[in-house]
């Protein structure tokens, strides 16, 4: 079981990506609306809570070689941390995460080993600006922007779509040596990558329904969708969330389904590490 992979998708959504952009017709139902009044809808409408505790979680992590399931439960305290702690089938704990707003750690129990490091791990490795406050939102269903560069000032395009509001953005970004490495045989003499990225916005609740980052050249690229949305404990919450990495050769999708979701309980993190287990550098 390689949960490493877990980690790594729920956190990096930092591979830059890319698929031909499918024309969807304009529902006539969808109102008119400006940029700004949907900004303050969005706002208006943001998850309120204080603390999110999702005690059972079936996830399950598909690509081309098979897939594996397993259970997880996930502990949110807004702006402070979130923890996530894995299971394998049997009900033993195979691994924990825990991201405050200035670290990352990471321990892998099955292995008897564990990871420390902070944002800059992900700028320095990926080439991806990955923060707290990114990964929380994401995590709970609130508007983000996906900006995994670091870019300011950003403006969208608004379009009605059939499912909603659409607001996408395409931009060019410099090439790092990191991608470039990745990109060697098809992109020696390119310096240069366009990125569209897209938000489809709920037209009733205003939440987020799919986000996704993509590169206008090559069939690489990521995303998150929001499905299935339910009363929890009187909040509305998407039942399921699938983060999804896909390529050209390759897809892998990692599915998370709650089971029951409580908000303004207490919560604590609790991750250990003992003596006994390695340090991954």
């Amino acid at each position: 079981m390689k949960i490493n992979r877990i980690l790594l998708i729920l956190i990096c959504f930092s591979v830059v990506s890319c698929r031909t952009v499918r024309q969807v017709a304009v529902k006539k139902d969808i109102p008119v609306i400006t940029e700004n009044k949907l900004f303050r809808n969005i706002e208006s409408n943001g998850l309120d809570y204080q603390t999110l505790f999702a005690k059972r979680i079936d996830i399950s992590l598909t690509n081309g070689k098979g897939s594996n399931n397993f259970k997880a439960s996930l502990k949110i305290r807004r702006d402070s941390f979130m923890q996530i702690s894995v299971t394998a089938p049997l009900g033993i704990e195979v691994a924990r995460i825990l991201l405050t707003k200035d670290s990352v750690k990471f321990v892998d129990v099955y292995h008897k080993r564990y990871f420390l490091s902070d944002y800059t791990y992900f700028q320095e490795k990926y080439d991806a600006h990955v923060t707290y406050g990114f990964l929380q939102n994401m995590l709970t269903n609130t508007f983000f922007n996906p900006d995994i560069y670091g870019t300011s000032n950003k403006r969208y395009k608004l379009n009605r779509v059939d499912e909603g509001y659409e607001l996408s953005t395409v931009e060019e970004h410099a090439l790092s040596r990191k991608i470039k490495k990745l990109y060697k045989k098809r992109r020696k003499n390119k310096d240069f990558i366009l990125i569209l990225q897209k938000i489809l916005i709920d037209p009733q609740s205003f939440r987020p329904l799919s986000i996704s980052v993509e590169d206008v050249e090559e069939d690489t690229g990521v995303s998150v969708n929001y499905k299935n949305f339910k009363d929890f404990s009187g909040k509305i919450f998407p039942e399921t969330i699938i983060f999804g990495l896909f390529s050209e050769s390759a897809e892998t999708n990692l599915e998370l389904k709650f089971q029951k979701i409580e908000f303004n309980v207490p919560v604590e993190s609790n991750l250990k590490i003992l003596s006994k287990y390695k340090r991954i550098e």
